[in-house]
């Protein structure tokens, strides 16, 4: 009840969530419409203070440069120059108020429409603040201008008081005759009509735009979430161990590559899903088989008491040491994949301890005929988990002598190999077919060979062995060919 509790609450969540259809859709609309929000800001808001400063900016300069020649004897022509190329107004008065330079190309100047108290008020300006004076000035209160669009018909000019706006410059300057008073006028230009016109053209621009882009991103959209969409419909066939390309899935690089994960991924759950299914089946064999035997015994012993012998214990006692090594090999396959086991190294003799180990299983298998040789020629110290270490050798040594041939001998042998010891266990049988060989590691993996029931151990042995050697950091591998048998190996460090 609790699992479809969280099931129905994560479809609750899924389904509450935007499609990709929709989030594209939005994030383009709402990119364009911040692009024409900044285009509205830069070209109406503001761009009368975008002119405002660019005019600034002109007259300034050509004041500079009138100060800089002050003094030349062919300053007005300068002026005149200035006054013709930036459109404004020039005059330069002394000290008296008298003028000295007068430039005009300005239809409205308002410096030539001012008398001579307006002007030595806004010299006085200049020289309290000591430094120049910019300000903008409606040039419409100081010319005498009779026109109203009341005296006619129809569409005629209105009376726009933005037609008289300029900018004033004043500043003091200093030449060889004393001091004097340099005023620059500027006429602003209109905006009113540029002004509604753009408005007018920004609406209607900004409209076709918003709706070009809504049937774009529609598609756009539709053409980017179709592949996504059908492939997130096809991967939800992945928990049967079918998976089918969708029409559209090469539309892009990236969703083809994910379509090849998932085909890749259906076929490796299926093949998991295979070998699961077999191990089970040879995990109950090999635990079927030794729980049989040890209830016939005992069957047999309590019915018959003739046959309470020591050899018909050792029977059970045997298959309960098989079903023992059974259920341990099981719990540290477990804790292996869940990351539960953790190595301890520490400094040991590798020749004595696998020399131990052959021991102890030949003593339970040299009564079936098994024979394992180990014949080191010197000792070797390495720095090894010790109870991972025996694990690794007993778990190879079984599998060897389940899969050995008629002669059941089993070889195992060191040898120095540059700054490692390696350590090979080899069997007589028939090899293991190349085709299998990178799969023998895997979990789960048996080979295609008849089952056989294993001599110690599992069968799970070598997937164990490669975990364990992998904690260690130390090199595997195995060699095998038909009808001369297998060998693995691996290698650690010499100390």
């Amino acid at each position: 009840m609790r699992n479809k509790r969280k099931l129905a609450y994560r479809d609750e969540t899924i389904l509450g969530r935007v499609g990709i259809r929709t989030k594209i859709l939005t994030w383009l609309v709402v990119l364009v419409a911040f692009v024409i929000s900044l285009v509205w800001l830069c070209q109406i808001v503001l761009t009368f203070d975008i002119y405002k400063n660019y005019k600034t900016e002109r007259i300034t300069a050509a004041a500079n440069v009138i100060a800089d020649n002050i003094d030349n004897p062919e300053l007005a022509m300068l002026c005149d120059r200035l006054s013709g190329d930036e459109d404004i107004c020039i005059l330069l008065l002394d000290e008296h108020g008298g003028t000295r330079i007068s430039a005009d190309h300005v239809r409205y100047c308002l410096l030539h429409h001012m008398n001579g108290e307006q002007l030595e008020s806004w010299a006085g300006k200049a020289k309290e603040s000591g430094k120049p004076v910019i300000e903008l000035v409606n040039v419409v209160p100081f010319i005498n201008d009779q026109y109203s669009p009341d005296k006619f018909r129809g569409s005629v000019p209105q009376d726009r008081g933005d037609r008289g706006m300029s900018m004033l410059y004043v500043r003091k300057v200093t030449f060889g005759g004393g001091e004097g008073t340099l005023l620059l006028n500027a006429q602003i230009t209109p905006f009113g009509t540029t002004m509604r016109t753009m408005r007018r053209q920004f609406i209607l621009i900004s409209c076709a735009v918003m709706l070009i882009t809504v049937v774009l991103g529609f598609f756009m959209s539709r053409s980017i979430s179709e592949p996504i969409i059908e492939t997130n419909e096809a991967a939800r066939r992945l928990s049967a161990f079918r998976y089918t390309r969708p029409p559209h899935s090469g539309g892009y690089r990236e969703i083809a590559e994910l379509n090849d994960t998932l085909v890749r991924a259906a076929e490796d759950l299926s093949r998991v899903e295979d070998m699961q299914k077999e191990l089970i089946a040879n995990i109950s064999h090999d635990l079927r088989t030794p729980l049989t035997m040890i209830g016939g015994y005992a069957e047999v012993m309590r019915d018959i008491p003739e046959e309470n012998t020591p050899e018909n214990m050792q029977v059970i006692i045997d298959e309960t040491s098989r079903l023992t090594s059974l259920v341990n090999q099981v719990l540290d396959y477990s804790r292996i994949q869940s990351g539960a086991m953790r190595m301890q190294p520490e400094e040991m003799d590798i020749t004595d301890e696998i020399g131990q180990i052959i021991q102890r299983i030949a003593k339970m298998t040299e009564k079936n005929g098994y024979i394992i040789l180990f014949s080191p020629e010197e000792h070797f110290t390495v720095s090894a988990d010790r109870d991972a270490f025996g694990q690794i050798v007993y778990n190879l040594v079984g599998n060897a002598l389940t899969y050995t041939g008629d002669d059941r001998t089993v070889k195992v042998s060191q040898k120095k190999n540059g700054g490692r010891v390696r350590v090979s266990v080899s069997d007589s049988g028939q090899g293991i077919p190349p085709g299998e060989l990178p799969m023998i590691w895997d979990r789960y993996y048996r080979t295609t060979d008849t089952h056989r029931r294993a001599v110690i151990g599992s069968g799970l042995g070598l997937n164990i062995v490669r975990s364990l050697l992998e904690l260690h950091s130390a090199p595997y591998g195995v060699e095998s060919s038909a009808q001369d048998g297998t060998t693995f190996w691996f290698e650690f460090d010499i100390v």
